[in-house]
């Protein structure tokens, strides 16, 4: 052999453990990434009910930091995904929230405060877009544990009520109001109620899918439980919505006649036995109204009716632009916000953002649709379309909807029905 081949071989031998080494190290940078990625992700799920966790100063709450990292680290490895519930559909949501952002900012500008509407803007585009791409980037199996991580979340906070209500009876704290009403970790009576309603499509999908488990359905008493506690009548109608819906898009009769019959038995106790030991605010707010059928006796009821006929009649002059995001209260002759989302986009940033958003959230169904069609995908579009269904009742209540916790449900139920179509591909190459 000459020199010159025994000199290679000799640099060859050489490299071979720094190479081993190089890819060991990689191997090893790589986990670690995914690791972190997973974590991040999880955390910001996780975290996104617990809106008591924010800074002081500015809305941006714990989860929204961990959601930051997933983003860091997603461009850092070039896995962001810019089409998270498809291509059309990611192009329809974006038209539309950039048609809401446009009517607040220019409405903003003209007529409210500028600094205020900039805020707003910042506000909705981190929770309907920012989230959107960091959760849309994930795979299906990380979007299953996701949306589990997100109803154990949920769960834990309906516990969390009953135990700092009935045991430790606690009132006008962080977690209970002056009233007695769970205000949760949202830190809000109605908002708590209606996020607990909001996850209970996910947790049907978890009992009765594809390589599903019944013992899930042991969580739902206990969330039941946790709007009984908030004493909300939005809530109770939203909860008895989803169930009811969930099942008649599934056509389950095994899961309508078990719910059908406990609900009757339940009842039937709570009748003759059990009513003494419902929780008092739903004794006070909702039971009475239930059965008088007096409106009155529903909580603020007739207050927020008066708050939606002023807005009505303040359309008129809001069509092409608004007062300006966060300014109605400072106009109104109630000195309150309306609490009717679509009014109030309208009389906030004009005709043009209630549209924005409605075509924004509408962009939900085209992946929910979709994955009706598919093998195995009927459970995951039922969840996504009474998710969406639920959020598009709900908001006729709520005066805005740009807090994580609100946009979470809807980007887990849509993102995990869009990997249906991508289940199927597989299945055809």
């Amino acid at each position: 052999m000459s020199t010159k081949k025994v000199l290679q071989a000799r640099r060859e031998d050489l490299g071979l453990p720094w190479l081993a080494r190089s890819r060991f190290r990689e191997r090893n940078g790589s986990q670690v990434a995914d690791w972190a990625e997973n974590l991040s992700a999880l955390a910001a799920v996780f975290l996104s009910p617990m809106n008591f966790l924010r800074l002081p100063f500015f809305y941006f709450t714990l989860s929204d930091a961990f959601a930051c990292i997933c983003l860091f680290i997603l461009v850092l490895r070039g896995r962001l995904r810019f089409d998270p519930i498809g291509a059309v559909p990611t192009v329809v949501w974006l038209l539309g929230l950039c048609m809401l952002l446009t009517g607040l900012l220019v409405s903003s500008m003209i007529n409210g405060d500028p600094l205020r509407g900039t805020v707003y803007i910042v506000q909705y585009f981190f929770a309907y877009f920012i989230l959107l791409v960091v959760i849309g980037s994930s795979d299906r199996q990380r979007l299953l544990l996701m949306s589990k991580v997100y109803v154990a979340s949920i769960l834990l906070m309906c516990l969390h009520g009953a135990y700092v209500i009935n045991i430790v009876a606690e009132t006008n704290t962080t977690f209970v109001s002056g009233s007695g009403r769970l205000t949760g970790f949202v830190e809000r009576e109605n908002e708590c109620s209606a996020l607990i309603a909001l996850s209970v499509p996910m947790l049907l999908t978890f009992c009765f899918g594809r390589g599903s488990s019944k013992l899930g359905l042991l969580a739902l008493p206990f969330m039941g439980y946790g709007v009984m506690l908030t004493g909300s009548n939005t809530g109770l109608a939203s909860f008895l919505l989803g169930v009811g819906l969930f099942c008649a898009l599934t056509l389950n009769v095994k899961l309508l006649a078990p719910i059908g019959a406990l609900g009757a038995i339940l009842i039937v106790i709570v009748e003759r036995w059990g009513r003494d030991y419902l929780p008092v605010a739903f004794q006070r707010r909702v039971l009475g109204a239930l059965e008088s059928g007096d409106l009155d006796q529903a909580g603020s009821f007739q207050h927020r009716l008066q708050l939606i006929h002023e807005a009505i009649g303040r359309t008129k002059d809001t069509f092409l632009f608004g007062l300006g995001a966060d300014q109605y209260a400072l106009t109104s002759v109630l000195t309150q916000p309306v609490h009717n989302l679509y009014l109030l986009l309208w009389t906030e940033g004009g005709f043009l953002s209630m549209v924005g958003f409605i075509v924004m959230i509408g962009a939900s169904f085209g992946p929910a649709l979709s994955a009706w069609q598919q093998p195995g995908g009927r459970h995951l579009a039922a969840s996504a379309i009474c998710t969406v269904c639920l959020f598009l009742f709900l908001i006729n209540a709520f005066p805005s909807v740009y807090g994580r916790f609100w946009a979470m449900p809807i980007i887990l139920t849509v993102a995990l029905a869009n990997t249906c179509r991508y289940q199927s591909s597989t299945r055809m190459r």
